[in-house]
Order: C-alpha cells, then structure tokens, then sequence
C-alpha cells in the first residue's frame, strides 16, 4: 500500500485544537478527513511527527548526478551509456545510467547499421 502525505502545518494545528476542546479521535479524524490512525500517532508525538528517517538501501544517483546524467544525454543523444558514465564521472554501472534514463522517460534507440564508405566507393575526380 503507498504511504499517504504528511500532515500539513494547518492540519497539525487543527488536531491540536480539536483535541484541546475535547474531540474524540475519531472526530478529529472525520472533521480534518484523515484516517484515526494517523491523528493516534501525531497526538501520541507531535514534535517527532514526520521525522523518522527513511529505511532502504540508499539510491547510487543522487539528483545532482542525475542532472549532469540528463545534461550529458541533452548535449548528444548518440552517446552510450558507457561514454555518459565516463562523462559525468559516476559510480555506477552503464546499466544503471540506462535504467535511469528510462525510469525519466528517455527511450534508447539502436543506431541503424551502415556500411563503410571506402575509397572505392567514392568517385574518381
């Protein structure tokens, strides 16, 4: 299940008020529209309300290489993944770059094969 938003600044005021006149949990809850778990857990803690540090592994792109990721890709689509690591001088794989510019929408198209133009090929002048 997603995790909803955070209460807001207006909201958190208004569950202290309505606690402060006596509401019950649930009427908080259906008068702010928010579940009574969350107003449970807010009136349990207010000030560490929102504070608890996110749990995971930690992402290897951080939004600034992410922008310089994007700004390599911008100044020539033709370059490889390989090349736009070497550029911006990431940690990671190529493949994590390439699945990082799917993931923002960008699509990797394979060059078309040509043949080399040879001296044969050209005309005598």
């Amino acid at each position: 299940m997603a995790k909803a938003k955070n209460l807001t600044v207006f909201q958190r005021g208004r569950i202290v008020e309505l606690h402060k006149q006596g509401l019950s949990q649930r009427g908080i809850a259906a008068e702010v529209g928010r579940s009574k778990t969350v107003i449970l857990h807010f009136l349990k803690d207010p000030q560490g309300y929102g504070t608890k540090k996110s749990s995971g592994r930690p992402k290897k792109i951080s939004p600034a290489l992410s922008r310089r990721i994007r700004m390599a890709v911008h100044q020539d689509t033709g370059r490889s993944s390989s090349q736009i690591k070497a550029i911006t001088g990431a940690d990671c794989s190529p493949i994590t770059i390439r699945r990082h510019l799917r993931r923002k929408g960008f699509k990797n198209k394979k060059r078309l094969q040509r043949p080399r133009l040879l001296q044969r090929h050209k005309l005598p002048v």
